[in-house]
């Protein structure tokens, strides 16, 4: 399957393909929760995601992440890291309004107490294969 999306405003577009069965993800941190987000990942997917704009990265917490928001709307739209086979993401159905998938009921995660080592072994696990564009700084 191929899921369409976009931010708020159109700046960001994103293709997400999977031939898995979406399970979407909850992650019980003060920004997600804070923005009602809901995450799908498949590592043996792809994520395409294209800016009209520079990106902006915030990053928390174990600060092994990129967490990728756009700079016009302020929409959440990923989070991505450097795996070891190239960059790595999960996104946001919710921030990029994936129809097919935003209104699905998504299960509550709990990543409190886990070392930095764990946390990236997890996503390098789950996280899907990613391509990002967008212009220079």
């Amino acid at each position: 399957m191929i899921y369409h999306s976009a931010c708020h405003c159109g700046a960001v577009r994103a293709t997400y393909e999977t031939n898995a069965a979406v399970r979407l993800r909850q992650d019980g941190c003060g920004f997600c929760s804070s923005r009602g987000v809901k995450s799908a990942s498949d590592p043996n997917g792809a994520l395409r995601i294209a800016s009209d704009r520079p990106l902006i990265r915030y990053r928390f917490s174990h600060k092994t992440a990129d967490y990728l928001i756009c700079s016009s709307c302020g929409t959440y739209v990923a989070a991505r890291m450097d795996g070891p086979d190239g960059p790595i993401a999960v996104i946001s159905v919710v921030g990029l309004s994936i129809a097919e998938l935003k209104d699905e009921p998504a299960t509550l995660l709990s990543l409190d107490g886990e070392t930095r080592e764990a946390r990236i072994a997890h996503r390098v696990s789950r996280w899907t294969p990613m391509t990002l564009i967008e212009p220079s700084r």
